[in-house]
């Protein structure tokens, strides 16, 4: 049998979906009243939802004020592409080295999944879980289940992110992901060199397209 999802999880899904999308704006607090006549959602599963965003960082707590909507900074996000460039870069080797021809095929249908030319709102959702997908997929090919929380964790974080970005440049994620074939072309190669420098492409451009180039200069040499 289907478990029926409850309200708890119903009030979770819309209510991170509306900070997803920017629907709640950055910087504000939360009104029950206003989130329960938006999203149909009670005080009880309101309240529950609340606190597993918190825990997950799409919300913050302040004593007496409520829950608000945290400002994403560019520290925050430095910090999230160096993870991302530390460990991926990782990943890819290990993946070059221990996935298995089913998994390499998986990962190739992923990435040449089609997408829309040029992607409207209703298209960010699918755009930013098949980039997901591909990134959860090529951790899991490294046979380290750590990584694979950790990537896991980073990407959940940088989902509002990736969000805005598409509602200020919708074409960008969408050819971004261009960049996902030379990754399985060369794990399939098994050169775990060409893997990893893939890789880092992939994620240096998404760093380029959120913030311009220049920004990720680190003692003279860019990141």
């Amino acid at each position: 049998m289907v478990r029926k999802a409850t309200q708890t999880e119903k009030a979770y899904e819309v209510m991170k979906k509306g900070i997803l999308r920017g629907e709640m704006k950055e910087g504000a607090f939360l009104s029950e009243i206003e989130i329960g006549a938006r999203y149909g959602v009670g005080r009880t599963p309101y309240r529950e939802a609340c606190n597993r965003l918190h825990h997950e960082g799409l919300l913050e707590v302040v004593p007496r004020r409520g829950y608000l909507v945290p400002e994403i900074s560019f520290q925050a996000m430095r910090d999230l592409f160096e993870m991302r460039l530390i460990l991926e870069g990782k990943i890819a080797e290990l993946a070059a080295a221990r996935a298995s021809p089913a998994e390499i095929d998986e990962l190739e249908r992923i990435a040449n999944r089609p997408l829309p030319p040029k992607p409207t709102m209703n298209d960010f959702e699918n755009v930013i879980k098949t980039n997901n997908e591909f990134h959860l997929k090529l951790a899991a090919m490294s046979q380290n289940r750590e990584l694979v929380k950790m990537v896991s964790g980073i990407l959940e974080r940088m989902q509002r992110p990736m969000y805005l970005e598409l509602r200020s440049s919708p074409y960008q994620v969408s050819r971004s992901m261009l960049l996902h074939k030379p990754i399985v072309a060369a794990i399939r190669k098994r050169n775990q060199a060409a893997a990893r420098q893939a890789l880092l492409q992939d994620i240096t451009q998404a760093q380029n397209a959120a913030f311009g180039r220049g920004v990720w200069e680190v003692n003279g040499h860019e990141a």
